[in-house]
């Protein structure tokens, strides 16, 4: 499983270098890779990644004029999309740009391996073009988990069990499993990315409104409460009622405050954090539905409660539009506002949030939890990546099998040797006014070392991806037992029908 940073008090080593840095301008990155009072640069006292890894244990060499060829996705879908694999000129200075592109040198002078990075908004669309024509113009596909799904049944990438070595420790073995249908692997993700950790679900809170309020803060260190195992879904709903207040006119609008600022998709975040999937395996390796097994309809029962609740939960469908200051399609823009406005104790959001706040000049203290718990006896934490956006990498068949050997090659080397990148993505991330405290950082460990992966919901067979979503609509009557009675035959035939074309396959 992918494991970032192994020994907290290096992550405190890094925050104690960069809190100098605080002052972040506009929202630009590039103040971060200054020095510290004692001249060391930023993060230096860091080791994890490679350190705990020993020595690569592959050799090769590959030809600087034979680049690997990558397509991935743009700036402006993926902030980090490009940024991840090849250095760009116009963010001199910027701290992740100088860690890839030392990473890229390294790489280059130990092995010969370059690489040529080429961007589309939706790279799997163009590879769907290439791959139908036969046209051999890259190496790898870097692109949103549930785009990449869509192309295994259709046979467009190289099932990597016999070609990769895939249970190094730096590559994401829960992803792995969880994005394949049975017995091959054609997907993959870990420390060679950064666009699956920017695109995994967690939980912002104001440690002003926590602290300020009495039943709230009564139950003391909300910190202590996570390492504890103790933030479950119950005492998260407690706390979100002990804040909820109508606006100045007794209404619940957007001028309210409500506990759990959310979204439909939050649904589906929720019920994965209480460890349920709506597919799971069996010892068999087969895959079984869950939806109504009695844990499921249990935790769904406690996720519909919090979320439907218009009086403590706010969702962004519902205020799109409604603001007068910004406006989105979706009511994204307009949640953020309410959150940076004090209008939340608890923000349901991507890691991507926290770097995205950097510029939003917040009047209070933030803080990151991890996604809560069902409860107390639940063994981890599970905080699930957003299917439309966490990305995975994957091999076009149309790469040859000669060529093939040095693709995997240089994948090995990009995820052994990018420690320093996710360091630098991981201070970055924390460079946020207020998140610079040891705790932020224990608990941004904490959800990247737990990622959850729902197969139903990545692969969205029927309408299964919208079945929580759609129940919390109603907020009145909880309607998952007619709303998947009336999507039940549809999803199953979508499932057998991708397993089978998964297996044949590749």
């Amino acid at each position: 499983m992918k494991k970032h940073l192994k020994t907290l008090c290096l992550i405190l080593a890094a925050l104690f270098c960069v809190s100098a840095l605080a002052a972040c301008d506009g929202g630009d990155d590039s103040s971060i890779g200054g020095t510290s009072d004692n001249g060391a640069t930023a993060g230096d006292n860091l080791n994890y990644g490679p350190a705990d890894y020993g020595e690569f244990p592959f050799s090769g060499e590959l030809d600087p004029d034979d680049p690997i060829r990558i397509l991935c996705v743009d700036t402006e879908r993926h902030k980090y999309g490009l940024q991840q694999f090849s250095y760009m000129e116009e963010l001199e200075g910027n701290t992740i740009n100088s860690a890839v592109q030392e990473r890229n040198n390294k790489l280059e002078e130990l092995y010969g391996i370059t690489f040529e990075v080429s961007t589309e908004q939706y790279p799997s669309d163009q590879m769907a073009i290439l791959i139908q024509g036969n046209t051999d113009d890259y190496d790898v596909i870097c692109e949103s988990v549930d785009r990449l799904a869509k192309g295994i049944p259709q046979g467009f990438y190289w099932a990597l069990d016999e070609h990769m070595d895939l249970s190094r420790p730096w590559w994401d073995d829960e992803a792995i499993d969880s994005l394949a249908l049975g017995s091959k692997h054609y997907l993959i993700a870990g420390d060679a990315l950064l666009t699956d950790d920017d695109h995994t679900y967690l939980t912002l809170f104001n440690k002003k409104m926590y602290e300020n309020n009495a039943e709230v803060s009564k139950h003391g260190n909300i910190y202590d409460i996570v390492r504890n195992g103790d933030f479950t879904i119950d005492l998260y709903y407690e706390m979100c009622r002990a804040v909820s207040m109508p606006d100045e006119n007794g209404a619940w609008t957007i001028n309210a405050t409500y506990g759990n600022l959310s979204h439909s998709y939050g649904a589906t975040v929720m019920m994965n954090g209480c460890d349920i999937a709506t597919v799971e395996k069996n010892e068999d390796n087969e895959l079984y539905i869950t939806v109504m097994e009695e844990n499921s309809v249990r935790a769904f029962d406690k996720v519909y409660a919090l979320m439907s609740d218009d009086n403590n939960t706010i969702r962004a469908e519902n205020i799109a539009g409604k603001s007068p200051t910004v406006t989105s399609q979706y009511g994204f823009a307009e949640l953020e506002e309410m959150f940076v406005n004090e209008k939340g104790l608890f923000y349901n959001t991507a890691s991507q949030s926290v770097s995205i706040l950097k510029s939003a000049n917040l009047e209070f203290e933030l803080g990151v939890l991890p996604i809560p718990k069902l409860n107390k006896e639940q063994e981890n934490y599970c905080n699930t990546v957003n299917r439309y956006q966490s990305s995975a990498l994957a091999i076009p068949v149309t790469v040859s099998e000669d060529r093939l050997e040095k693709v995997t090659f240089a994948l090995q080397a990009l995820g052994f040797y990018n420690a320093d990148v996710i360091r630098a993505y991981y201070q970055t991330t924390l460079q946020l006014q207020g998140v610079q405290s040891d705790d932020d950082a224990e608990m941004l460990d904490i959800v990247y070392n737990n990622r959850f992966y729902d197969i139903g919901i990545i692969y969205e067979w029927g309408r299964l991806t919208s079945l929580y979503g759609t129940c919390i609509a109603n907020s009145s009557t909880n309607t998952l037992s007619s709303t998947w009675e009336s999507m039940q035959s549809q999803v199953e035939i979508a499932m057998e029908a991708a397993v089978e074309a998964y297996e044949n396959a590749g």
